[in-house]
């Protein structure tokens, strides 16, 4: 690699590091501004208790704490998905980005074998098929682990979104 081949990497991935850190960026603020609408959710709450205690409006202070209890229940689950999101952009982010970057190494090799099976002695062909076929192989099981891990996230949010429904039930009861 000459020097202006390396500049031009270099300018190349300092640009997506640049473009990364920027979607992290996002990704923080995102979550900064969910967890301070709870935050102000929760002061608030709290505000109001303290105005019902400090009244000695014990029946009112009663109610609302049960309606603080049903109300964190259901911000509970929007906020988990609020949170939930915000993550799985990240990570469907980050997992493209290494596709990518797999699909040039990929490409690279293969090219280089392709160019080296012409110089390498007799059956060199078949280990290049092998190196070729290992790396496609290698290319599909990070697509199927990448499948298999949004399937398995997406059953846990289904499971936790069935434990809080079955619990706000029992509570309502």
């Amino acid at each position: 690699m000459d020097a202006k081949e390396l500049q031009k990497w270099q300018r190349e991935k300092a640009k997506e590091l640049f473009d990364y850190s920027h979607t992290l960026l996002e990704a923080a603020k995102k979550l900064s501004e969910h967890h301070m609408e709870e935050m102000e959710w929760g002061m608030k709450n709290a505000l109001d208790s303290a105005k019902s205690a400090a009244k000695n409006d014990l029946a009112k202070l009663k109610d609302l704490q049960q309606d603080a209890a049903k109300e964190a229940a259901k911000r509970a689950t929007v906020y988990q998905k609020k949170v939930k999101s915000v993550l799985k952009d990240l990570s469907e982010t980050a997992a493209d980005e290494t596709e990518k970057h797999l699909e040039k190494v990929r490409s690279s090799l293969v090219t280089w074998l392709e160019e080296a099976e012409n110089k390498m002695p007799a059956h060199a062909d078949k280990l290049s098929k092998v190196v070729h076929e290992m790396s496609t192989t290698g290319q599909n099981m990070f697509k199927e682990g990448r499948r298999i891990v949004n399937d398995v996230a997406s059953a846990a949010e289904k499971n936790i979104d069935d434990l809080v429904s079955k619990s706000s039930k029992k509570k309502s009861d």
